[in-house]
């Protein structure tokens, strides 16, 4: 068993609720172009990089529709929405998950697809930037998940093996870049699935109902970072 050093935190819908930001985003882009979305569309996209999302776009929708546009409308409401509300909200268990870690001298990284710039306006807004000593961004990175560069980087920034490390992540993306990785992984699954979904004229081009049957390669799933922390009080720091 490993002694566990390092905590590498996911941020998109796993420390914020932005998966339900995004693809309110999602939706009203999608009315103004008139392109089908379905929860899968959000679940098949997010932990990417801006890069690979469009090109994930590209491969769901087709080469030949005006996918950028939608996109590029996709981050202009998402940012309207955040200048609006002003907050990214905290997901349940988040400050006590990470105050565990300062408590047992536990290194803690956060590791996401997004730019360095917003995530430090979301740490700012959401006042918890003192708990990371490492941020891995996505424009620091050559390959995004689910390539493991992220992960690898992190534990190489914290002088930690990664077989010392622990992945905290909502997406099959981060999943399996933990995978590969090498690193133990913790997936606690972002539900958007309440949000209404649409039909349009740019359908999609992809069956991605396999995505709600594919089950997860996580190592341990929890339904919320309380329960992590839970788990984690209960017995040594080692897996």
């Amino acid at each position: 068993m490993d002694e566990i050093k390092l905590f590498i935190f996911d941020m998109d819908g796993l420390m914020f609720d932005t998966g339900r930001l995004a693809y309110r985003a999602y939706l009203k882009s999608a009315e103004k172009h008139d392109y089908e979305v379905t929860h899968n569309v959000y679940y098949y996209l997010t932990g990417r990089t801006e890069k690979d999302i469009r090109q994930g776009m590209e491969e769901l929708y087709g080469a030949n529709v005006p996918y950028n546009e939608w996109r590029n409308s996709m981050n202009e409401f998402k940012n309207e929405i955040l200048k609006r509300e002003k907050h990214v909200y905290k997901k349940k268990g988040l400050v006590e998950l990470l105050q565990f870690a300062k408590d047992h001298g536990i290194q803690v990284a956060l590791a996401s697809s997004t730019h360095r710039e917003k995530i430090q306006y979301y740490l700012e807004i959401e006042e918890i930037p003192e708990y990371f000593d490492i941020i891995v961004a996505g424009d620091e990175v050559t390959k995004g998940k689910p390539e493991p560069e992220i992960f690898l980087t992190a534990c190489k920034k914290a002088g930690i093996a990664p077989n010392h490390a622990v992945v905290f992540e909502d997406s099959a993306a981060g999943i399996e870049a933990a995978h590969r990785a090498g690193i133990i992984s913790f997936l606690v699954e972002d539900d958007i699935t309440y949000l209404p979904t649409k039909k349009g004229y740019y359908t999609l081009q992809k069956d991605l109902s396999y995505l709600g049957e594919k089950k997860t390669t996580a190592d341990y799933q929890f339904p919320d970072l309380l329960q992590i922390r839970n788990f984690f009080s209960k017995k040594e720091l080692k897996l």
